[in-house]
């Protein structure tokens, strides 16, 4: 008999496991999903552009990093060019926050919060100026 190593010893063992669970739990094909089930109960799925796996723009990247859509169709029609190939993906978010997001419409930007509160502070400075 041949001696086998601790590492196959041990494949060997977790294949015998995995194969008496799946046994004990009906067979391979009524066997329940291993791992946690999401929840989504209280949550909402919104769309955004992911760039994985793919040889991209830096413009694609921007938009995949920092947009998020309501929905597929929005997701579609706010590409960064033409010829943008990412694929649309979809990120469960608590409803509160999805609701707060998307308050202005179907399309949230993450750079768009910043730059409006500069250009308020500029205003308000300039209007400050122009009034003395």
């Amino acid at each position: 008999m041949a001696v086998a190593s601790r590492r196959h010893f041990l494949a060997h063992l977790l294949g015998v496991t995995a194969l008496g669970a799946g046994a004990a739990l009906g067979g391979a094909a009524g066997a329940a999903p291993l791992g946690p089930v999401p929840r989504l109960r209280h949550r909402v799925l919104v769309y955004r552009l992911s760039t994985h796996r793919r040889r991209t723009c830096g413009a694609c990247k921007a938009h995949g990093a920092n947009r998020f859509y309501k929905t597929s169709a929005a997701a579609d029609a706010g590409r960064a060019h033409l010829g943008c190939n990412c694929s649309i993906v979809t990120q469960p978010l608590p409803r509160g926050l999805v609701a707060h997001l998307f308050r202005h419409g179907d399309v949230f930007d993450r750079r768009s919060r910043r730059k409006p509160k500069k250009k308020l502070l500029q205003a308000k400075q300039e209007g400050a100026k122009r009034e003395r």
